[in-house]
């Protein structure tokens, strides 16, 4: 049964909140840099790292000092630079940094605890201890991350956090969805001492002719379409980034909807939300960008433009367009309006 309307609405209100909650964080460690640099302590013993190795000692810095130090003749000056404002909340792609945690907290609400009409009073504690363990496992992952990027940003000017993956919000929400869909897959927010028999393997018909021939068909077309937006600079140069969430797209696609158009043309109601919501989210981010003057949509950008140059406005709309098709998917999962329609189901028999 589909979701009421008011509880559809009770759970994409407390998913935005909990996004931007939780990117207002980050925001905050951009705030207190300033226009600052947080550079590298090495005073305070070898590379100043402590907290097992993983956390830096760092010290804040005017830019023009660090600047000048830099581009002098005398290396041993130099400073190693951790971080600088932007680095953290991504604020000139904002449209993409929030997208990713609202993805996270879809997962980690609707689909981990059933909020907000299928939360089980007996499961409950296993599940809010699942999901910590989730937080504890994104937060250490990304500590890894942080220090193994500092290990080889031995340029100066090089910045740790975007060396380790352009924005730290997007490094924790990223580690939240793959650690929540792990334990999801594993059954440990449902894990019982009454536990069923597997199944055999042997009898199970298959059809990985058909799915693999689709999934390459979809593949194929994402492609080409990722190729059309870089050679229109309507996505990052190196499209590595874009293109992996646009294979994600595929798969998390071909898992709601099943994998040939026969299963999907029973599914329009769902198809329909993933497109409707995404084209919604765009002019909303856009129309917030010309609102705030510092919260880029990611494409279409005053802000990209400035720090880029115009030919680079667009860049982020491959993001944008992927991120979003995939939030809305899982919404439309979400609120149990990915199968197939009444109608469809009832010709059918």
């Amino acid at each position: 049964m589909p979701m009421k309307m008011s509880n559809i609405l009770l759970l994409l209100v407390a998913v935005v909140i909990c996004a931007t909650f939780s990117l207002r964080i980050f925001q905050g460690l951009d705030e207190m840099m300033g226009e600052q640099y947080w550079v590298i302590d090495t005073a305070q013993g070898d590379h100043g790292w402590y907290g097992m190795g993983l956390l830096p000692h760092v010290k804040k810095v005017a830019k023009e000092v660090v600047q000048a130090a830099n581009t002098d003749a005398d290396e041993k000056n130099n400073y190693i630079i951790y971080a600088q404002n932007g680095d953290f909340a991504g604020n000139s792609v904002y449209g993409i940094c929030l997208g990713i945690p609202l993805i996270m907290y879809l997962i980690w609400l609707a689909f981990i605890l059933g909020f907000p009409d299928r939360i089980d009073p007996y499961l409950l504690p296993r599940r809010i201890f699942t999901l910590t363990v989730i937080i504890m496992c994104s937060i250490i992952v990304n500590l890894f991350l942080m220090r193994i990027a500092a290990d080889f940003a031995r340029d100066p000017m090089s910045r740790i956090a975007n060396v380790a993956g352009n924005h730290a919000s997007l490094l924790f929400h990223n580690a939240g969805i793959w650690f929540a869909i792990l334990f999801s897959a594993l059954g440990t927010p449902n894990h019982s001492a009454r536990e069923t028999a597997a199944p055999d393997s042997r009898n199970w018909q298959t059809q990985a002719n058909e799915k693999f021939n689709w999934m390459f068909v979809l593949l194929f077309a994402v492609t080409v379409l990722e190729v059309a937006l870089v050679k229109n600079k309507l996505a990052l140069p190196d499209a590595a980034v874009d293109y992996s969430v646009w294979i994600i797209l595929v798969v998390i696609f071909m898992r709601m909807f099943g994998f040939s158009p026969r299963y999907w043309v029973k599914r329009g109601r769902g198809i329909g939300i993933m497109i409707a919501g995404t084209l919604v989210t765009l002019p909303i981010f856009y129309l917030l960008e010309r609102a705030t003057g510092t919260l880029g949509a990611g494409f279409a950008s005053p802000i990209l433009s400035k720090a880029l140059g115009p030919e680079n406005a667009n860049i982020g709309l491959s993001l944008m367009v992927s991120i979003y098709l995939i939030f809305w998917m899982e919404f439309a999962a979400a609120i149990r309006m990915n199968g197939p329609s009444k109608s469809l189901s009832l010709g059918k028999q």
